[in-house]
């Protein structure tokens, strides 16, 4: 459904031969030596990678920009026709509301079908490549050929291979009204419109407050132990003539870093620090579970949910983040002037297609 098939990638996303510097100067001059398993896919399923596109140093949101800023390259990319749809790794949500916000859509995989071999790590048990894309059936077709087991990435499902299209479903919604209730008008008329296409619960996501402050911490933490890895020795930056390994590392790491991953990698050690790591990281993973088991669809099929609240950059990460925290797909698009999210269960990406085909009528499917 692809017309001619091109598609932007992440600079985080490895492609032999070309520079993958993740937006980083920390990897500058950098060329990769192997194709990332999702490109070798859209090779033998004849995509082309028209443009590398940017947005966060290593995938890093500036979360208090609180959405502001300019507009990442894969939406641009898209929004200008330059290409069709753009492979992104939406670490924290970020690019799914952004998309959402501009009229296209973001499809975000059950994590572990997608395959993060190639991709510049950063937070490993949140990252997943995802489809920024301007229609649900064009991101899913895109979807389709890249995803399916790789034994080189050890988190992944057994399926070979996935296909993703309806399932003719009767879709349940659960609304979580209180969460809802914190948009601005225009999101929740989103919502609440959109819902009112289906048989709709209303529902409670327990320890939702407690989503952002979580996936933050645990996201830090995972950050810092992989940013550790540029220490102006193995490859990438390294500072001229250093009098020590100290001072090399020193160097390196200041002149390599942006803010936000200088900022990130710092607070991610204190959180694995003697001192911090029960309080903050222990705490944090039990609560991961707890949201796990909190979105349960036990009596609904799909939570519906806006793509922003209002509260601040903490808050709107408690919504941003709940997939990649409990691992779940969702998708983002434009509803009646708002963004709205949709969540589902493991593997259920056909309950998100028949959830959206059965919203009615605006862009977007």
């Amino acid at each position: 459904m692809l017309l001619n098939k091109k598609v932007a990638l992440d600079e985080c996303v490895m492609q032999r031969g070309v520079p993958a510097t993740a937006g980083s100067a920390a990897l500058k001059n950098f060329i990769s030596p192997f194709d990332a398993t999702v490109v070798r896919k859209l090779r033998e399923n004849r995509f082309a990678v028209f443009e590398r596109v940017f947005k966060d140093e290593f995938g890093l949101p500036d979360l208090f920009s609180n959405g502001g800023g300019s507009l990442s390259g894969a939406l641009l990319s898209v929004l200008s026709d330059n290409s069709e749809a753009a492979l992104v790794n939406d670490l924290l949500g970020t690019y799914g509301r952004e998309a959402a916000e501009n009229g296209c859509c973001f499809i975000r995989p059950t994590y572990g079908t997608v395959s993060r071999y190639g991709l510049v790590p950063c937070a490993p048990s949140m990252d997943q490549i995802g489809v920024l894309c301007k229609t649900l059936p064009e991101g899913f077709a895109l979807l389709s050929a890249v995803a399916g087991r790789d034994a080189r990435d050890g988190a992944m499902f057994p399926d070979e291979s996935y296909f993703y299209e309806r399932g003719g479903k009767k879709i349940k919604i659960g609304l979580p009204r209180e969460i809802i209730e914190a948009a601005d008008k225009p999101a929740r008329g989103a919502v609440y419109g959109f819902a009112e296409n289906f048989e709709a619960a209303d529902i409670k996501i327990n320890h939702f407050e407690a989503a952002g402050p979580a996936a933050y911490i645990l996201a830090a933490a995972e950050t810092s132990v992989n940013l550790s890895r540029y220490d102006g020795i193995k490859f990438g930056l390294a500072a001229e003539n250093p009098q020590n390994l100290e001072e090399l590392y020193v160097r390196t790491r200041t002149a390599g870093f942006g803010r936000e991953a200088k900022f990130t990698a710092l607070a991610g050690a204190m959180m694995l620090s003697k001192d911090f790591y029960g309080p903050y990281y222990e705490k944090a993973m039990k609560i991961r579970r707890l949201i796990k088991e909190a979105l349960n669809f036990s009596n609904y099929d799909v939570i519906a949910l806006p793509c922003k609240i209002n509260g601040g950059p903490i808050a709107n990460l408690s919504i941003s983040a709940l997939a990649a925290l409990a691992g779940l797909p969702s998708v983002t698009f434009s509803y009646r002037g708002g963004a709205v999210l949709l969540l589902a269960g493991v593997k259920k990406e056909s309950d998100l297609l028949d959830a959206r085909a059965g919203g009615g009528g605006c862009h977007g499917i």
